[in-house]
């Protein structure tokens, strides 16, 4: 080791020695040799961070008093559970009791960080817990005749969730009201979005199963919804009759709003009702026709549209039509209605067997 000459020190400040390597180059008819060469630096020690120091102690110490916690309060409350449940499941249910504390706790060091009134919730139900805890620890004892052991018992946990909140209280900032609420705002935009997503997500899944595997049914069913939501524009009046004269033009700018269908009311009896017949003076003078209910007109009912036969019913009627059918013109009778799927052939064939079986019997 080389020594490096001292440089300037700052009064006040440490300095401890520490080895580091270079690489030294030696030239000798000028051929170049490099090897490494070790040396000593100062290196400025910094102070003590006894905030730090004290800091990290402080959540040392709080891990054991919950640790501590969690250890009494399983041996007090699953042998008080032991009576009447077996062991294996009696004592993790005492780890519930500070678990559930614990947990709370958490959740409202999460929730303070932002806004303290959105934390309450979690703080007061923690509280509860905690009660409950030291209650059940107390009664276990006390059932025994030792009712101060239990009561000395009871204040581990309060000591443990104490110094818990206590310490993590002493990191979260109040936010004014402007931040907080400008934070709040993005946190509901993201989970705004994300839970729309997620909703879309599910119902494309959704659709494209029912579009793999729905059948005419689907089909049918979504024809009918197409048919439904699709405005229904007016035709050309042919009767030759001329409109109202006393309705107004409608504006250019607002779109026409359709009329309203009379509501369909069922006959009393099946009975067909007269053909209207029209009169010589309403189609000579001009004069405006009466309403269709007037004129004994029925009133519009909405279109059924057919629905498609079945994969079963085609291989019916195909085998029915030729026993000697081949399985490609018959998987192809079966595509032209209901198009390609997963595992068409397969129940095409049961189908044909199932036809052959009714025909021969």
């Amino acid at each position: 080791m080389t020594e490096t000459p001292q440089t300037y020190r700052e009064p006040g400040v440490k300095y401890r020695r520490e080895p580091r390597t270079r690489l030294v180059t030696t030239v000798i008819d000028g051929v170049e040799s490099t090897h490494e060469e070790g040396y000593y630096i100062d290196v400025p020690v910094p102070p003590r961070d006894w905030e730090t120091a004290v800091q990290r102690a402080l959540f040392v110490w709080a891990g054991i008093l919950t640790v501590t916690a969690f250890i009494g309060t399983c041996a007090a409350v699953g042998g008080l559970f032991a009576e009447k449940l077996p062991k294996g499941a009696a004592y993790p249910l005492g780890l519930m009791f500070t678990g559930s504390w614990l947990g709370l706790l958490g959740l409202e060091w999460l929730d303070g960080r932002i806004d303290p009134e959105r934390a309450r919730p979690a703080r007061v139900a923690g509280w509860v817990a905690l009660v409950f805890c030291m209650g059940a620890v107390f009664v276990f004892y006390a059932r025994a005749g030792l009712p101060w052991v239990g009561a000395a018992g009871a204040c581990v946990d309060l000591f443990a969730k104490g110094f818990l909140h206590l310490l993590l209280s002493r990191g979260q900032v109040k936010l004014p009201r402007g931040v907080a609420a400008w934070v709040r705002h993005q946190e509901q935009r993201a989970a705004g979005r994300a839970l729309l997503a997620g909703t879309i997500r599910r119902l494309n899944r959704y659709e494209a199963y029912q579009r793999a595997a729905g059948g005419p049914e689907y089909q049918a069913a979504n024809a009918a919804l197409n048919a439904t939501q699709t405005p229904q524009l007016p035709t050309a009046d042919t009767s030759g009759q001329a409109p109202e004269p006393s309705a107004p033009a409608p504006e250019p700018s607002a779109p026409a709003a359709p009329e309203a269908a009379p509501p369909v009311q069922p006959p009393a009896a099946p009975v067909q009702p007269p053909t209207p017949t029209p009169t010589p003076s309403a189609e000579t003078s001009g004069q405006d026709p009466e309403p269709p209910a007037q004129q004994g007109e029925e009133p519009p009912t909405s279109t059924v549209l057919p629905m498609a036969p079945s994969i079963r019913q085609i291989v019916i009627n195909a085998v029915a039509d030729d026993h000697d059918i081949s399985e490609e013109d018959l998987l192809e009778r079966v595509r032209e209605v209901h198009g390609d799927r997963p595992k068409l052939p397969e129940t095409v064939a049961r189908y044909r067997r199932q036809a052959l079986k009714q025909k021969a019997g």
